[in-house]
């Protein structure tokens, strides 16, 4: 997964090994927020070619359809690690279950920030030798 800035905008990439491709993940869809999906891709490659499984440079990107969009113009970090956390599943997603993301918006960002604050609470207190 490489989430990527492209135009003051957020974005994901999420590359499948198996199948040698790379399914693009778009909030505000837009064609000029492909523009340097390429760059991105062959950065990670140069950086990481030793642990990679060939020239990941060349794998054709699929846009996915049906994803849940933003309606404004600050939600785009908060939509990729949404798009992220549903990717981690096994199962293939069905998009059509997420579309109140953005209405539901405040009340993902609050649940982003419990558990932020949850983990460090967790590793405070482990650091100091609390058992949790």
């Amino acid at each position: 997964m490489i989430p990527c800035h492209v135009a003051s905008h957020w974005v994901l990439l999420v590359g499948n090994l198996k199948g040698k491709y790379w399914d693009f993940y778009d909030s505000l869809p837009n064609p000029m927020h492909r523009s340097s999906l390429r760059e991105n891709i062959r950065f990670l490659h140069e950086d990481r070619a030793e642990v990679l499984p060939g020239d990941i440079s060349d794998w054709p990107i699929h846009t996915v359809e049906g994803l849940p969009t933003q309606d404004n113009g600050n939600d785009c970090g908060i939509f990729v690690m949404k798009y992220m956390e549903a990717s981690l599943g096994k199962d293939r997603v069905d998009w059509t279950r997420h579309t109140s993301w953005a209405k539901e918006m405040p009340r993902i960002r609050a649940e982003i920030v419990a558990t932020l604050l949850q983990t460090f609470q967790t590793s405070l207190l482990t650091e100091n030798g609390f058992c949790v």
